[in-house]
């Protein structure tokens, strides 16, 4: 619906679109300029600067004694826009602009007038670094969006904005590189985006499950992160990034299982250290899936594989215990993801206790009491720490759902079921895609720049851009990036 040319009627649906009579939060304010031409703002209390509305738009206006009055010339505001759509003019209201009507025109004025109160700008709490930059990102877009484009100068940085969510209409901006990043792909989360229907989409978490390709898989397909440093190395390199309103993650894609075991320090870590690193957590990886399946198997059916000496302690740990083994592991497996889910839930100050009391010593009183073994608890405490090494918590997450599985196929089939599990996750993985790029596209060699789960290429080595991207440009450096080794080595 457009706005009459009568004022009142479009002060009417004003009122009635916001609920005015219920709603002490929405401000209408009528008045004249000194030619009589009557007026009228509308704006959400708490969410605009009501002094910048008082000296630059109101004031203006009224003491405005020109014959031919036009609001664009008179509001003195750098930012506004003239939009003809009542609907569209409710909308911007809603995430704190002034609209702003002179009787007798067709279209409002769309004053930038947001001033509510957001958190400022602080540390990642859930990908903290030792070398690189310490900004995360916030709840406000706006400000997400100024710390990527202070990392990322340059003129090809695209924002294209999308608003999903019938009710709560959260706004996400797609952000990518023009002359880098493949048509295909940007048209392709567009579409996806364009077409999610709903009534509330909260935030960057529901879109991210709303887009993914695999929605039963227990692998993320896309990557969330708090930094835009990561971000703006994954945009370089031909990917996309989706910032949503009211949450502090960006979402990258495509990815594969490489970049999700990737270290948020990435490239800034020597290729030695890094790549040292790539071992330690590709170990963790596979160590907090079969660890607890493999040595239930062990256990339960293939003692000869078990060293004498080894097999007799865990023989006299396990005489006193009332329980069978897979039952033991299940259990002290799911006491620790309650000590973990209590940590996480708690004030921070409390669940440093929890964890000490949960841990500690619980763990040793069920030892004591002959209600565990001490090497169920070992065992469990390994696999636990392994899952922590892992960067990305949507992995994590799924790799402990799946290590019940295995939990379950080692103790009930031995090696045979932990050989099935290993085939059947891997068929997952080899048919999971992520925006068309396979999940084990790093795994080649032809689609890999920066080495793989294991290897880290040097930085003066990472000459060309994923294949499995298809980026408008495939170089991101000369063969030769070092040219000052060269320049010496023929001074000399």
């Amino acid at each position: 619906m457009n706005f009459d040319k009568n004022i009142c009627k479009n002060i009417e649906y004003i009122k009635n679109k916001f609920c005015y009579d219920k709603n002490a939060d929405i401000i209408i304010r009528e008045f004249e300029n000194k030619k009589g031409v009557k007026c009228f703002l509308a704006y959400i209390d708490g969410m605009a600067n009501t002094i910048g509305i008082n000296d630059f738009i109101i004031r203006a206006i009224m003491i405005n004694n020109d014959d031919d009055f036009n609001i664009f010339d008179t509001i003195q505001y750098n930012n506004l826009k003239a939009e003809i759509s009542m609907d569209k003019a409710a909308a911007s209201i809603l995430l704190g602009d002034t609209l702003v009507y002179a009787d007798g025109d067709e279209k409002c004025a769309i004053v930038e007038t947001k001033a509510f109160e957001k958190r400022s700008v602080s540390s990642p709490d859930t990908e903290s670094v030792i070398k690189g930059s310490h900004e995360g990102y916030t709840e406000s877009i706006r400000t997400s969006i100024t710390l990527l484009r202070r990392i990322i100068k340059s003129p090809k940085l695209c924002t294209e904005f999308v608003s999903v969510g019938k009710i709560n209409d959260c706004k996400c901006a797609i952000m990518y590189l023009d002359d880098l990043t493949s048509d295909e792909l940007v048209n392709k989360v567009k579409f996806r985006l364009n077409n999610i229907k709903g009534d509330f989409i909260s935030g960057a978490g529901m879109v991210e499950q709303l887009i993914e390709d695999s929605t039963w898989s227990l692998f993320p397909s896309i990557l969330s992160t708090e930094r835009p440093d990561r971000t703006a190395e994954y945009l370089a390199a031909g990917r996309i990034a989706v910032i949503c309103d009211n949450t502090p993650f960006a979402l990258i894609m495509p990815i594969s299982l490489a970049v999700l075991l990737d270290s948020p320090e990435g490239n800034q870590q020597r290729w030695q250290s890094g790549t040292f690193s790539r071992i330690i957590r590709t170990f963790a990886f596979i160590l907090s899936i079969l660890l607890s399946g493999i040595f239930l198997a062990l256990t339960c059916f293939h003692h000869e594989l078990i060293p004498s000496q080894l097999l007799t302690i865990i023989t006299e740990t396990r005489r006193q215990i009332p329980f069978s083994a897979v039952a033991e592991y299940i259990v002290m497996e799911i006491f620790f993801e309650l000590v973990r889910e209590a940590g996480l839930r708690v004030p921070n100050a409390i669940g440093s206790a929890i964890g000490v009391v949960g841990g500690l010593i619980l763990g040793q009183a069920a030892v004591e009491a002959g209600i565990v073994s001490p090497v169920t608890l070992i065992i469990v405490a390994i696999s636990g720490i392994a899952n922590a090494v892992i960067p990305d918590y949507e992995l994590s997450s799924g790799i402990r759902v799946l290590k019940f599985g295995f939990i379950i196929l080692g103790g009930t089939l031995g090696f045979l079921g932990i050989g099935a599990g290993i085939i059947l996750v891997l068929t997952m993985l080899a048919k999971q895609s992520s925006f068309g790029v396979s999940m084990l596209s790093s795994s080649s060699k032809q689609n890999s720049t920066n080495g793989n789960m294991i290897y880290q290429r040097p930085i003066w080595k990472q000459e060309l851009r994923a294949f499995s991207l298809k980026p408008k440009s495939l170089r991101q450096q000369p063969q030769i990036s070092r040219l000052w080794a060269v320049m010496e080595d023929d001074h000399e």
